[in-house]
């Protein structure tokens, strides 16, 4: 058997191939497994940076006189950042590459989050957050778009999947890195700077995103855009180079010799007017559709997913903190914290500021990591069985409603694994990346999911600042609006096209996939 596939491959090492049948032949193995584990890095230090203020606000309150409104912006600076320039990078990807976008990135990131922990004042926190925003903008949806071209076709949705489980170790390592660093009473002086624990404890946000761009120096570009923006000649390498570490073999063994070059003039639209021309298919039928639904869908993800998170570190250190023997609301609690703060500044108003974490926080964020990570799982494994859209579908109406049910409950135990189930709506987000970027072709995918998750971080800002401006105030609504609204946007879905019509459509026009 082994000696017939050799002989086959050999009969076809002088024929032309078309370039799907050439990345079937290049196999699934070690390079894929390198591909997926530096995505999984990427998607990790996206995650950290985006959501790890939530466990520095409250550490930081004191020091940086932290009112809840700038808590709220300072939450969300990264997502300013990432919305800001989004479009940028979304250009940039398709034109330049995805690989060669990503990596610089990558490094300069880790250069502003670092000095952002140097910051004095809120503003240049806020200033310098928001820079890094705008870096780690870069690599935050164009990962998904090289990740899926890295992958066969028939792989591709579980790959997004799989790569998406690293996003839930973030909710695992930043509490228990938080928990080992932040209630440290210590400090010691850097650059005139006094160092004290929540400061270091931003550091080490940039460890993963300096490893993925280590890794993505062994990497090729994606075999996909090359074939889209250089054509065949120059994705064939890449393909033999796949297929070399895939077989523990050399790039010669490849026994595709030609690939077949196809239609590609409209991929191949030079300079900005081409990528303005390719732009506006986005909104045009047959892709406004997808646009419009998976964009609404993406803003509903983050806004309950990470808007809400940004504070559930917040809310959970009411809840521990709480004496009172009564079986209390989240929002009664915090209601009586704002009363109970009043009364300390109207008896003594120059009294001082006191910033304690409970330390319970921190397990509690960890399980809640364990969730998330089990959910990427389960996604990983039933996403091809049960289907991309009805498991999309099933966990944000469950989310929706928890959220809606951890205001009601009057008992923090009780509230708190609610809000935990209604976080998992963020591993959603994985299923909404496959169902998009099988509809897009090669030139548009890095645009439309960059913009798809200027979309979705345009939600997780709007959500984080909602509720740092309302919690204090309309507290029940906060969470019904949320809560509504995340359930109530799955009835988009129903209007989602069939991808093999899109991608016809698409291809009459000569674009590939």
């Amino acid at each position: 058997m082994k000696n017939e596939s050799a002989d086959f491959e050999k009969s076809r090492e002088e024929d032309e191939v078309f370039f799907e049948d050439a990345f079937e032949l290049a196999g699934h193995g070690r390079f894929n497994h390198l591909v997926l584990l530096t995505s999984g890095l990427i998607l990790l230090n996206v995650s950290m940076e985006s959501v790890g203020m939530s466990y520095v606000i409250t550490a930081a309150e004191c020091d940086l006189h932290l009112s809840s409104e700038e808590k709220g912006l300072v939450s969300a600076a990264a997502f300013i950042g990432i919305i800001s320039t989004s479009f940028v990078w979304g250009y940039l990807g398709d034109r330049l590459g995805r690989r060669r976008v990503m990596l610089p990135a990558l490094l300069a990131s880790a250069a502003f989050s670092i000095a952002s922990s140097f910051s004095a004042s809120v503003w240049t926190l806020l200033v310098l957050r928001i820079l890094t925003g705008c870096l780690v903008s870069a690599s935050s949806a164009t990962v998904y778009a090289y990740l899926g071209e890295t992958h066969m076709s028939s792989r591709r949705a579980s790959a997004i999947a799989w790569g998406s489980v690293f996003i839930s170790f973030s909710f695992i390592t930043l509490p228990g890195l938080a928990w080992s660093i932040i209630p440290g009473k210590w400090s010691f002086d850097l650059l005139g700077m006094a160092v004290v624990p929540w400061r270091a404890f931003m550091w080490t946000w940039c460890a993963p995103g300096i490893a993925a761009a280590v890794l993505l120096l062994l990497l090729p570009e994606s075999p996909r855009f090359l074939l889209a923006t250089h054509g065949p000649d120059a994705a064939l390498p890449v393909l033999a180079q796949m297929y070399a570490w895939n077989n523990r073999a050399t790039r010669f063994c490849f026994p595709v010799k030609k690939i077949m070059s196809g239609n590609l003039g409209a991929d191949k639209v030079g300079g900005f007017a081409g990528a303005v021309k390719n732009m506006a298919l986005m909104f045009k039928p047959p892709l406004l559709r997808c646009v419009f639904i998976s964009h609404v869908s993406m803003f509903a993800v983050f806004m309950i997913s990470s808007g809400l998170y940004m504070w559930v570190p917040d809310i959970l250190n009411n809840i521990l903190k709480n004496t009172s023997e009564d079986s209390l609301t989240i929002c009664t609690i915090i209601q009586e914290k704002i009363l109970k703060q009043k009364n300390m500044t109207l008896l003594s108003p120059d009294h001082a500021c006191t910033a304690d974490v409970s330390v319970g926080v921190f397990p509690i964020s960890m399980v809640m990591g364990a969730v998330f990570a089990l959910t990427y799982l389960a996604i990983g494994v039933f996403i091809n069985k049960i289907g991309k859209k009805t498991l999309y579908s099933s966990i944000m109406i469950v989310c929706g409603f928890m959220t809606v049910a951890a205001a009601f409950v009057p008992q923090g135990a009780a509230a708190t694994a609610l809000l935990i189930i209604a976080l998992c709506s963020g591993c959603s987000a994985s299923i909404l990346a496959a169902v998009a970027v099988d509809v897009f072709p090669t030139c548009l995918r890095a645009m439309a999911m960059c913009v798809m998750y200027m979309v979705g971080r345009t939600g997780a800002a709007v959500g984080s600042y909602l509720i740092g401006a309302f919690l204090n105030t309309h507290c029940l609504a906060s969470f019904n609006v949320l809560g509504l609204f995340t359930a109530g946007s799955t009835v988009l879905m129903i209007f989602w096209p069939k991808p093999e019509r899109i991608r016809e459509k698409m291809e009459q026009l000569g674009l590939t996939y």
